[in-house]
């Protein structure tokens, strides 16, 4: 995670993110999932189910709305056998921003 968030710096969390802005996804095994949307990368680690976290999964995400938020729960899919194999609770997003250079 370190890696992804080098040169970046925390804002303030934030209960829900707007799903059609974000451009992808990754996960970092066993802590947390990074939703990218444009530049900000925004990383949420999960309030139960997290240790479940595997590179290698396909998130599930059914949503109610344009929104994605911290009450809502991602199934986790085996990406070999397309069984489900669990899921996590969201928690907050943590909005990272990339610091600027000064000129």
């Amino acid at each position: 995670m370190q890696k992804a968030l080098a040169g970046r710096v925390a804002g303030k969390p934030t209960n829900c993110i707007t799903l059609s802005g974000v451009n992808s996804t990754q996960i970092i095994d066993g802590k947390a999932i990074i939703y990218r949307d444009g530049s900000r990368l925004y990383v949420n680690e999960p309030r139960s189910g997290a240790e479940s976290l595997r590179d290698d999964d396909i998130l599930f995400t059914r949503t109610f709305g344009s929104q994605l938020c911290s009450i809502d729960t991602v199934r986790l899919i085996d990406r070999g056998s397309r069984f489900p194999r669990g899921f996590v609770s969201l928690g907050q997003f943590v909005p990272y921003t990339k610091v600027k250079n000064p000129t």
